[in-house]
C-alpha cells in the first residue's frame, strides 16, 4: 500500500504534465502511487501517458469518456486513491521531492489537522520561481475577509476526509475555492508550514486567469 498518492487531474495539459509528473516521480520515498485522471483532453495526453505508465508502475491513469470538469475528475481520483493521504496537484504545478516525506510524517503526528497546506513560489512559464508566499493558518474568518493567498497544489487531506466532503461546482467560482468555502464552513483545521512543498506555474491562459477575466481583474500571470 502507498503512504501518499497524488490526484493529478488534467484537461488539455499535456504541455507541462510531464514536468509536473517527474516532480512528482522523483519524491524521496518510493511507496507512493499517482493517479492521473484525463478529464478528456483534446491534446496529445493519452500518448503521454502511455509512454509514462509504461516508465512507471506507480502511475495509475484513467481517461473519463467525456469532459465533466476538474471537481469530477477530482473526486474520481480521490475515490481510486489507495493511500490514507492524498496530495493535492494540478497538471502545471511542481512538487518538492521531500513533500510525500513530510506531508506523511505530519499527518501521523497532527491528528488534529485535516488540511495540510505550505508557503509557496509562484513562477513564470519556465517553471523559475519570481515570489514567495507564506499564507496564515486557513480559518473561517480569513476566508470570509476574502484577503487571503493559498496554493491549492501544496495541500494534502485525509482520504477519509474528502471523500465525506468532496469537491463541487458552484457557479463560476474555481474549485480550490469552494472547496475553502465548504471545508472552513464544516470546521475543518487547516495548518501552513513555512516550509515550501510545491511551486505554483501562473499561466497567462491558466484557470486562475481565466476566471480573473470574467470578474473584470487584472491578469496575474507572470513574465
Amino acid at each position: 500500500m502507498p503512504k501518499v498518492s497524488f490526484v493529478v487531474p488534467v484537461f488539455d495539459g499535456d504541455a507541462y504534465l510531464a514536468e509536473t509528473l517527474n516532480t512528482i516521480r522523483g519524491q524521496s520515498i518510493q511507496d507512493i502511487e499517482i493517479i492521473v485522471i484525463d478529464d478528456y483532453s483534446p491534446d496529445f495526453t493519452p500518448d503521454l501517458m502511455d509512454w509514462f505508465c509504461k516508465q512507471d508502475s506507480r502511475i495509475i491513469y484513467k481517461r473519463l469518456e467525456q469532459n465533466g470538469g476538474v471537481c469530477e475528475a477530482r473526486n474520481y481520483g480521490n475515490k481510486l486513491a489507495n493511500a490514507e493521504i492524498i496530495c493535492v496537484s494540478d497538471q502545471d504545478d511542481l512538487s518538492y521531492p521531500y513533500r510525500a516525506e513530510f506531508t506523511y510524517k505530519f499527518f501521523q503526528k497532527a491528528k488534529h489537522i485535516d488540511c495540510l497546506t505550505s508557503a509557496y513560489n509562484e513562477c513564470n512559464v519556465d517553471g523559475h520561481p519570481k515570489r514567495n508566499f507564506m499564507p496564515p493558518h486557513m480559518t473561517r474568518e480569513i476566508f470570509e475577509s476574502g484577503q487571503f493567498v493559498w496554493m491549492h497544489s501544496s495541500a494534502a487531506y485525509r482520504k477519509a476526509d474528502i471523500l465525506a466532503l468532496p469537491y463541487r461546482e458552484e457557479d463560476q467560482k474555481t474549485d480550490d475555492y469552494v472547496f475553502l468555502d465548504d471545508w472552513t464552513k464544516a470546521g475543518k483545521k487547516f495548518w501552513t508550514v513555512k516550509k515550501v512543498l510545491a511551486d505554483c506555474r501562473r499561466l497567462p491562459f491558466g484557470v486562475m486567469n481565466i476566471r480573473r477575466k470574467v470578474q473584470g481583474l487584472e491578469p496575474s500571470y507572470i513574465e
